[in-house]
């Protein structure tokens, strides 16, 4: 099937650059097609290429985003490189659908998009646009939280050359080099991109080591549009996920146990990383040099657009995804029987545990095909389509070193092999349709059916044979109203399913009264307003999302001791997203958002480990804490941003982030809320032109008041058969303090 497919894209490639017709131009129409107009009845933001290039110094893209409304980012290095994350209105990226060029980013499996693995990818993005709530169908995947829809440069049509170099603390750099033919010959352009981002992290040995290549190749008639482009990236990143132990930040607050006793070790390291600690043999503290994930990540995109008769258009675009890498871990006093390793006898002694170093793998593909007839009027713009993509993805483990093995023991064979195979079809229809002056409509219709084979042996050797079908129909409707030229609102109605992950089947699958986790279902009811004037703007933004069967964590465990991911029968978000701009004076401007929300399952139950004297898990507690608020879900979030330009070429930013207080489980309890916080940043844009070179000038104070605060956290509770304190487990999230970073950009 893979070669196969291979085939069919070069096939394409030459058939589509032997076309030469004297006809329109189309400018990558296909992506205009998979976004929003402003007479959508959606929540949207969209991020230019002038200010993403200006955001753009070294953060990933959830940082370029976060003053978008109901936006919050973090970062598990603390300085926005490295394995970065958002949410968006409290709903993690795993519910939140991601496109570039109008392809699916999001990983099938986890449904999440792992940005450490598209490193710098901002710097070929010509726009962002965020589309809140419930997603529109031709984004594919389910979408609850957002829509992301990243469209790559544009060609240009003039020859360009970008040399840029940004330095900062923390030993943090990023160097990238962009160049462009602009069109040459009968029509091509070529685009490419290299950039390199390093940096140590704010965290211990969170370091980042990642590259990134970018190539477009184009070729554009007066009616065809062909474009190839391949995105690489290879990321190297010190492993954090664990975050800094409660103790380490708070000793009055959290408890730190071992050797049999409790310790409360003094809380003055919030730089503190555990991950790969270990005793040598003289008892002294070492951290494994390696404890790293590493990753390459390829994306072939080949698209295809023809003007085709009178007002109708054709788009398909062929992609193929290829992933291959694996994390690398220290760990310790583990039982041999776990990696499929004999017990070792040393004289009288056998011995079951052992110290290893171990690696887990992961090898993917994930191809397809979209494809759409755009057809546009003065009155209507209708739009038939869909999509077929497949996710095939080898997960195995290998055992590097072992402190006692047996002498036999074959180190390159994988204790675990298993497989995910994962089919999305999808077809739909969508039009807008003018009424009059005053109101237009819009409906979408989308049928998707899923299908998910896992076959093969988990880590801990438990077989995971399985297979899971589903068939959506996911329906969305709303009208626009253009009240003024000035005044316009809208108001739309959607549905949205969303099926479990790969880690909600298998975790679920393991011991004989597990239940297989139900599909995700969301009612989203959106209501907004937007004034636009000259020199002022406000927009409000009204949303009601219903959820039936969320997943969520609630200490259950599956018979076997696994932690699950429940369905809650029902759970709710209901907000407002305020928004607004001020031309104070000319030099002057103002704008900031904010979103109130209230985020609340209705009737909770939370069930805790009990633990023995010998620490052993035998049992759990159930109690029904009724409506409780959603993890991660602050209630008040905004952003506001001052702008000062003296001149044409020279300006000054001020922002703000306020994140309110946020629950990091779903129980309610105090003990387990992370503070609010107010973050500043301060950035000088400066640009002159000398021997018609231009020249770029950027200066950003990250944290401008040196605000101590955490963005994430997880936590582990159990109670003791025989009373008395609770035992507890937490890794916090703290984000790095005041700092410096400088950019220089050269183009010509």
């Amino acid at each position: 099937m893979k070669k196969v497919f291979l085939t069919l894209v070069l096939a394409i490639a030459g058939i589509g650059a032997a076309i030469a017709q004297d006809t329109i131009k189309l400018n990558e129409a296909v992506i205009t097609a998979t976004r929003a107009s402003k007479k959508t009845p959606v929540a949207q933001t969209t991020v230019s290429k002038e200010q993403i290039k200006q955001n753009n110094i070294v953060g990933d893209v959830p940082y370029i985003m976060e003053l978008s409304p109901s936006v919050v980012s973090t970062s598990e290095s603390g300085t926005g490189t490295g394995n970065t994350s958002f949410r968006i209105r409290g709903t993690d990226a795993s519910r939140t659908n991601v496109t570039v060029d109008g392809i699916p980013v999001n990983d099938a499996e986890s449904q999440a998009v792992f940005w450490a693995n598209m490193p710098d990818f901002a710097s070929s993005v010509n726009s962002i646009q965020i589309q809140r709530g419930v997603g529109t169908s031709t984004n594919g995947g389910a979408a609850f939280g957002a829509t992301i829809n990243m469209q790559t440069v544009r060609p240009s049509a003039k020859p360009y050359a970008e040399v840029s170099s940004a330095v900062g603390m923390y030993n943090t750099f990023r160097n990238s080099v962009s160049v462009g033919t602009g069109r040459i010959g009968n029509g091509f352009t070529f685009d490419a991109r290299y950039s390199n981002v390093q940096s140590d992290g704010y965290i211990e040995r969170s370091s980042a080591n990642h590259q990134s290549l970018y190539g477009a190749a184009a070729w554009q008639g007066r009616k065809t549009f062909i474009k190839f482009s391949i995105l690489y990236g290879e990321q190297h990143t010190g492993l954090s996920w664990n975050g800094v132990p409660g103790y380490a930040i708070d000793s009055s607050k959290y408890a730190y146990y071992q050797a049999g006793v409790w310790d409360y070790k003094p809380g003055n390291n919030r730089r503190y990383n555990p991950a790969g600690e270990y005793l040598d043999d003289k008892g002294k503290i070492r951290y494994y040099d390696n404890q790293t994930d590493n990753y390459e990540q390829t994306h072939y995109h080949l698209q295809f657009s023809q003007k085709l008769a009178n007002s109708w258009t054709g788009h398909a675009t062929l992609h193929l995804t290829r992933g291959l890498g694996y994390y690398e871990e220290y760990k310790l006093d583990r039982k041999l029987v776990e990696y499929g390793m004999p017990n070792v006898i040393i004289g009288l002694d056998t011995i079951k545990k052992s110290d290893l170093v171990r690696q887990k793998w992961m090898d993917n593909y994930f191809y397809g095909l979209t494809f759409s007839a755009n057809y546009t009027s003065d009155k209507l713009q209708w739009i038939i389509g869909g999509a077929a993509s497949r996710h095939d993805g080898d997960h195995y483990g290998k055992v590097l070193w072992a402190k006692y093995s047996l002498g036999g023991y074959d180190f390159n064979k994988p204790w675990y092999t298993n497989n995910g195979t994962k089919d999305d079809y999808n077809i739909y229809t969508k039009a807008t349709w003018q009424v009059n002056k005053l109101i237009s409509l819009y409906g979408d219709l989308q049928y998707r059916h899923i299908s998910y084979v896992l076959d093969g042996d988990d880590d801990d050797l438990v077989n995971l044979n399985q297979s899971h079908y589903f068939n959506f129909f996911n329906p969305k409707a709303g009208a626009f109203f253009n009240i003024h030229d000035k005044h316009t609102a809208y108001a739309s109605f959607a549905i949205g399913n969303r099926e479990p992950t790969r880690s909600d089947f298998k975790d679920a699958s393991k011991g004989s009264t597990a239940e297989a986790p139900k599909s995700e279902r969301m009612y989203d009811i959106e209501l907004g307003y937007q004034f636009t004037g000259s020199n002022a703007n406000i927009g409000i933004n009204l949303y009601y999302m219903h959820y039936k069967n969320q997943l969520v964590l609630n200490g259950k465990l599956s018979s076997v001791g696994y932690a699950l991911m429940d369905n809650v029968d029902k759970s709710y978000r209901a907000g407002i997203e305020l928004m607004g701009g001020i031309q104070i004076i000319k030099p002057l401007r103002f704008e900031a958002n904010v979103t109130l929300s209230r985020n609340r399952i209705k009737d909770f139950v939370s069930y805790t480990d009990i633990m023995n004297d010998g620490w052993k898990v035998i049992g759990q507690e159930t109690k029904n804490l009724g409506e409780t608020n959603i993890s991660f879900s602050p209630e008040v979030t905004g952003s506001a941003m001052l702008r000062y330009t003296p001149m044409k070429n020279l300006s000054f930013l001020m922002t703000g982030k306020y994140v309110g207080e946020q629950y990091y489980d779903n129980t309610s309890n105090n003990a387990r809320k992370l503070d609010a916080y107010f973050v500043s940043n301060f950035r000088m844009d400066y640009s002159f032109k000398l021997y018609g070179i231009n020249f770029g000038l950027q200066g950003l104070i990250n944290n401008l008041f040196d605000k101590e605060y955490i963005t994430s956290a997880w936590g582990y509770r159990a109670v003791f058969q025989s009373g008395g304190a609770e035992y507890v487990e937490n890794g916090f999230f703290p984000q790095a303090g005041r700092n410096v970073m400088a950019k220089l950009t050269i183009s010509f």
